[in-house]
């Protein structure tokens, strides 16, 4: 009798269970073998009973019946090749629908608006300075939502970084890998306007100040200067306002060409 064993081969074709499962597991072990085994078995429904001297005597459901199913080592270790794609988060592509009972906004922010995407941006700047797990709590806040669209908080009139909005450690990096890869995402699409630096000696730890003044120099090129128009500029879906930045960047540097000429 033969048996198939299939699972996913990259972050995208998990479902909400298996996500949130492989998340746990990373927040618990160190050992990528040993995560990859633990999701092998489970992924593939098995129950592993013992070792014996025709290699690991297995249980597992096939239309309703219980088979015994012997595993070689080396069968178990080719196998869970495919789930190399935990190694790296670059691609993950995919994010918790649902956190603390709200859900999540478009996987790549597209509608969010421009004032969010800042506070977002906000707080996982600092996550990255102190690897205070409460700032991914935050950054969440402005990642999910109610089922009335609003952000943990905001029906109570309250600052959304008051809220007692406290994630699970798997939610907390799932949190933090899903907003790494919309960086990325982004970095990508609008090169002009974000800039690679290169920090000295290392240190890449960034400032409330400095923080603050990258806010205010985007919104005084998106406002021209004019802070009547701060409302509708931050009201602005962030792919539109990232695209209007991109742009300028673009004619700040053609300007200051013309200028070195003369």
């Amino acid at each position: 009798m033969t048996i198939n064993l299939t699972a996913p081969t990259s972050w995208r074709e998990m479902s909400q269970d298996q996500l949130r499962y492989v998340l746990k597991l990373l927040t618990m072990y160190a050992d990528r073998t040993a995560i990859k085994t633990m999701m092998f078995v489970r992924f593939c429904g098995l129950e592993i009973q013992k070792r014996t001297r025709f290699g690991w005597k297995c249980y597992i459901t096939v239309n309703g019946k219980r088979q015994v199913v012997y595993l070689q080592g080396w069968q178990m270790h080719s196998f869970i090749h495919q789930f190399d794609f935990i190694d790296t988060y670059e691609d993950m592509d995919c994010r918790l629908d649902a956190v603390c009972g709200l859900v999540a906004v478009d996987p790549l922010l597209h509608e969010v608006s421009f004032g969010d995407y800042l506070m977002a941006e906000k707080y996982y700047q600092i996550y990255l300075g102190t690897k205070d797990d409460e700032m991914l709590d935050n950054l969440a806040c402005w990642l999910y939502v109610d089922g009335n669209g609003l952000h943990p908080g905001q029906e109570r009139g309250k600052l959304i970084n008051d809220t007692e909005m406290v994630l699970k450690p798997e939610e907390r990096l799932g949190t933090f890998l899903w907003y790494s890869h919309v960086k990325k995402v982004i970095f990508d699409h609008f090169p002009n306007f974000f800039q690679k630096v290169d920090a000295e000696d290392g240190d890449f730890t960034v400032t409330g100040r400095q923080i603050e003044e990258q806010y205010n120099i985007q919104l005084r090129a998106l406002t021209d200067g004019d802070p009547t128009k701060e409302a509708a500029v931050l009201a602005l879906d962030c792919w539109r306002a990232l695209t209007e930045l991109d742009a300028k960047a673009i004619e700040a540097r053609e300007l200051e060409k013309i200028r070195s000429k003369n």
